[in-house]
């Protein structure tokens, strides 16, 4: 009999990423124990509820645990299992059917959240995706941080150039929008928040928190200010407003390679702050203040999150978050926004980016235009359903729900019925992947090494983790990375083990441009043949800025290095990097482009309207047991008070006849749920809160604790399917307006 050890991996939940020590028997197959790596030096022990879910996806007797297919339609469909072979002929011989009848554009592909933390994915995403052959791409993004990629890819040249919160050093910590005592940080991964606030006051700094909620962040600050939904850019506009009239603009080393100083003046002229104090619900003399304590602030960092993306004037919101930094020399220096260096080199210096262009192509439907790459993801059902001729036929969904997750859940619900076929790549039969004609499940996170690629990227501290496997693979079950590259060798008329060679030679012709000493083929053989993504990681680890190069001798990071380690390998704090690190025409920050220019008229007329007499409207908010739809399942997680709630102030309570504990429709123009009333002064009056991803109906799905403990009510069965920030296509999932009554 085996006697139960400890493994060490990384939390993939979430962006805060926690080490974690894992006590578990290997023969019996059994996790035992779970909590926080107090040797790790990045998450110093930290650990929240949701680390559980690792043991509870693993155990979920409701788990897919091999390839199903749908056999009929309606109510006489059903579920039988298929072979592994089988099933991967069947998914590439239907979606090259749909585009030899109908074109390569007949088939779409939504890309989930969860794909993020699967190192497969992150290695061999893109030969999969490339293997499709369509542009027709969405992916929760444009439901969450898409400004902040739009804005950066302007900016800086490259939208994974993201500014950090430089946490750990700061003295004035301006959060809009965000959460991050509950979220743990996103777009900032910096595990223990309640931790790093503490410091922050500790050392005789400030926090203030601008939310239309106080929110559990909120209640731990020194100010919080209530905002209206949606009216950040304007404030942020009326602070940037006191800086040019106070004579408070310092940036610094920026003069260097900034253009655009003096047309963001002349813009910001018209944005006082009094004239969008009506708008914002902030005091005029409390906004000069905020000005004035920001600029006069050693470090300061202003950080926004969801909420002021996923509102009406996103990418506004997401400029003006830099521009405040730049301005006020609190950028690209210690304790203010400063940029990670990871260590595969995703964010290197380099070549020039090519120039800044959205439109490459359009949606069929309503014409939205491509913007990085992706198509808004509130428009999956419109392409499907009033598409004509040219209608998405075809669809692929990866680890994601956007039944559940994306505008007018609904809608999308019909649309997916009538699909001529849908392939998912998930571990569940869901509200989404209910629709599919084959549901492809892989390994869980504890039958694969874990590599924290995408963390690493928005780290608050540069860092590199390897994460152990914990069991064997459960036989009959592949990881993502075999399903993905299985699927695409066959649309590509080639085998798995070649496609997995080329991305292999694809990396190591970049990784050797640091190690001209070193060919191509030199660097293949330094990684050895063990098939898989983590020989990729590898060879990416020894080019990259902390890599020990190809040789025998050298010194620096490989995968070696990594699984000796045991917990992350501290890679110091971050640096400043401008402008070495800029993509864009001649190194330089173009901070009026007139892609961002050009949405103030939309900013005006807004304005306009926000100043006058108030509509509900409603906004989301993150909760310490949920992450967005996934964890719903779970008996440990779910268990308790129902959190699927509205949030209502006590005056419009009053107003709408609405009792705490009782029932209330939410209406929109797309839709209506009915929740559970929870009355409280923590929400801004004329403002109702609903969580987002619940909505578990359990028609024809296989979830049995989501449906029965936790429902809730679907948040995006609200969410209107057009409205957006019009510039990135993000939807508007917070400040919409909606009517509540009494039930």
């Amino acid at each position: 009999m085996s006697e139960p050890r400890w493994f060490q991996r990384s939390c993939p939940i979430c962006e805060a990423s926690c080490s974690l020590k894992i006590l578990a028997d290997r023969e019996q197959r059994e996790v035992l124990r779970i909590e926080g790596n107090a040797d790790d030096p990045i998450s110093r022990g930290h650990l929240c509820p949701k680390a559980y879910a690792l043991k509870w996806v693993y155990e979920d007797p409701d788990r897919l645990r091999g390839p199903i297919r749908r056999v009929g339609r309606g109510a006489d469909a059903r579920w039988e299992a298929i072979e592994w072979s089988e099933a991967f002929d069947y998914a590439a011989e239907r979606i090259q059917a749909v585009q030899a009848e109908h074109g390569p554009q007949a088939l779409g592909a939504y890309i989930g959240n969860p794909s993020g933390f699967e190192v497969g994915a992150s290695v061999f995403g893109g030969v999969f995706s490339a293997a499709l052959k369509t542009t027709r791409f969405f992916s929760a993004a444009t439901m969450d941080h898409f400004p902040k990629l739009v804005t950066s890819r302007i900016l800086y040249g490259r939208a994974n150039i993201l500014p950090i919160p430089d946490i750990d050093r700061c003295d004035y910590f301006l959060c809009l929008g965000g959460n991050p005592m509950v979220s743990q940080g996103s777009l900032m991964s910096a595990p223990d928040m309640r931790g790093r606030l503490r410091a922050l006051r500790e050392r005789g700094g400030k926090l203030v928190v601008v939310d239309p909620r106080r929110t559990e962040t909120a209640d731990v600050s020194d100010e919080h200010l209530f905002i209206k939904p949606g009216a950040d850019a304007l404030w942020l506009f009326a602070l940037v407003h006191v800086l040019f009239a106070e004579g408070l603009v310092a940036p610094g080393r920026f003069l260097d390679f900034t253009d655009g100083i003096d047309e963001v003046a002349q813009a910001a002229e018209e944005f006082s702050p009094e004239a969008v104090a009506a708008a914002t619900g902030i005091a005029p003399d409390v906004t000069r203040r905020i000005a004035r304590e920001f600029s006069a602030a050693e470090r300061a960092c202003c950080y926004g999150r969801i909420g002021t993306c996923t509102v009406e004037f996103g990418m506004l919101t997401s400029w003006l978050i830099d521009v405040l930094g730049i301005l006020t020399g609190h950028f690209d220096t210690p304790g203010g926004m400063m940029f990670p260096r990871p260590p595969l080199g995703q964010v290197e210096p380099g070549a020039g980016g090519r120039p800044f262009q959205v439109g490459r192509w359009k949606s069929v439907a309503k014409g939205h235009p491509e913007i990085n790459g992706q198509l808004p993801c509130a428009a999956i059902a419109e392409e499907i359903d009033a598409g004509g001729d040219e209608r998405m036929r075809a669809f692929v969904t990866i680890a994601g729900n956007p039944v559940l997750s994306t505008p007018n859940g609904p809608r999308l619900d019909r649309a997916l019925a009538s699909l001529d076929f849908m392939l998912s790549i998930d571990l569940y039969l869901n509200e989404t992947t209910r629709h599919a004609d084959l549901i492809l499940p892989t390994l869980t996170q504890l039958e694969v090494e874990s590599f924290d690629a995408l963390t690493s990227t928005t780290s608050v501290r540069n860092f590199a983790r390897l994460g152990e496997r914990v069991f064997d693979p459960e036989p009959g079950l592949l990881s993502h990375a075999q399903v993905v590259l299985e699927i695409a060798a066959r649309l590509q008329g080639t085998t798995a083990e070649a496609l997995e060679q080329q991305v292999l030679y694809q990396e190591a012709t970049r990784a050797v441009k640091r190690h001209p000493e070193t060919s191509t083929e030199q660097a293949v053989a330094s990684v050895g043949d063990e098939p898989g993504p983590l020989r990729v990681v590898d060879l990416m680890l020894r080019g990259g800025p902390y890599g020990r190069g190809f040789a025998d001798t050298g010194e620096g990071l490989d995968l070696a290095h990594l699984q000796e380690a045991g917990c992350a390998v501290d890679l110091g704090p971050l640096e400043p990097r401008f402008p070495e690190l800029l993509r864009g025409e001649g190194q330089r920050i173009p901070l009026a482009h007139p892609y961002l220019m050009g949405d103030l008229p939309r900013l005006r007329a807004g304005l306009a309207q926000r100043s006058e007499p108030d509509q509900l409207v409603l906004v989301g908010r993150r909760q310490a047991r949920n992450m967005n739809s996934w964890l719903h399942n779970f008996e440990g997680l779910a268990r308790g008070r129902n959190r699927c709630t509205l949030l209502v102030h006590p005056d419009d309570a009053t107003r709408l006849e609405l009792r705490d504990g009782g029932q209330a429709r939410i209406t929109s123009r797309v839709g209506e749920v009915v929740a559970e009333v929870e009355v409280t002064d923590t929400i801004l009056s004329g403002v109702v809160s609903l969580p987002h991803g619940f909505g578990h109906d359990g028609a024809g799905t296989k979830t049995g604790v989501a449906t029965t403990r936790q429902p809730g009510a679907n948040a995006n069965a609200l969410t209107d399917d057009e409205l957006f920030d019009t510039p990135t296509g993000t939807s508007v999932a917070n400040g919409f307006p909606v009517q509540v009554s009494a039930v």
